[in-house]
């Protein structure tokens, strides 16, 4: 597996191409009503990550955008099964990713205790989800339901997987919140080590400034209403938060449900 760089946090130039633009024709259009993370950042997270072969795991995956992406880069793709909401958009996305020739697997399980899991073809290499939210949500809720998901799941991460987290900037009433601090205190909580935070930018630069796109109140994804206008410009990055499974458990501290490394087995 690919190893990144550490040091200080680096921004990713992923805005190149507007949201829509990277669904249209890879994915189905209500994709664009998540606010999770984008195809093109997606993409550049598993490049980095991970390789063709390796086994990506999504505890929330929505409308399926990580799952799609990881089986058409030769990734494995499990996932937890959503709610009503996105289960259609999901299955949607996993058939246009089939078609397009993908040569990844994707799986699909009803929960963490789903008996499934034990035929999944490895431990988990990657985890990679994001959160979702709009301006009437409560970051605690959310933030809870992240390190519950995370805490279901930190077993099936092989020792030294990475685990990766995506979230656009969070504003309440105008005031943008501390969202990296909360969300390193909830992954933390469930005894991952953080490696680093990074940007990933949703808009492009040009003559080395960034030019954040204007979206309207009828965007899926706007934070127009939370800031009062009519139009406002689109945060211009996705916060990214990358952290590690502990490399040090003990030989008996294996991946749960019988999930092997085929790495390790070769």
């Amino acid at each position: 597996m690919p190893q990144p760089a550490q040091g200080p946090a680096s921004v990713w130039d992923t805005g190149h191409l507007s949201t829509r633009r990277q669904i249209d024709h890879r994915h189905v259009g209500a994709t664009r009503a998540d606010t999770a993370l984008t195809p093109a950042i997606a993409r550049h997270i598993l490049a980095t990550y991970t390789s063709p072969g390796d086994t990506v795991c999504d505890p929330n995956p929505g409308p399926g955008l990580v799952l799609a992406e990881a089986i058409r880069a030769g990734r494995h793709a499990v996932g937890l099964r959503p709610g009503p909401r996105w289960e259609s958009i999901l299955e949607d996305n996993l058939d246009l990713a089939q078609l397009a020739a993908a040569t990844g697997t994707a799986s699909l399980l009803d929960g963490v205790d789903d008996p499934r899991a034990a035929e999944l073809p490895a431990a988990i290499d990657l985890v990679l989800t994001g959160l979702r939210h709009t301006p009437i949500d409560n970051p605690s809720v959310s933030l809870v339901d992240l390190h519950e998901r995370l805490n279901a799941i930190k077993d099936w991460v092989w020792p030294g997987g990475h685990v990766v987290i995506t979230c656009r900037p969070w504003r309440r009433h105008g005031r943008l919140l501390d969202l990296p601090g909360m969300v390193h205190e909830a992954v933390e909580a469930t005894g991952l080590d953080p490696v680093e935070d990074c940007v990933a930018l949703t808009a492009p630069v040009r003559g080395n400034q960034i030019r954040p796109r204007v979206v309207t109140r009828s965007d899926p994804v706007s934070d127009a209403a939370d800031l009062g206008h009519g139009c406002a410009p689109r945060p211009a990055h996705i916060d990214v938060f990358v952290f590690r499974s502990p490399t040090t458990r003990s030989s008996c501290h294996q991946p749960a449900h019988g999930m092997t490394n085929r790495k390790a087995a070769a």
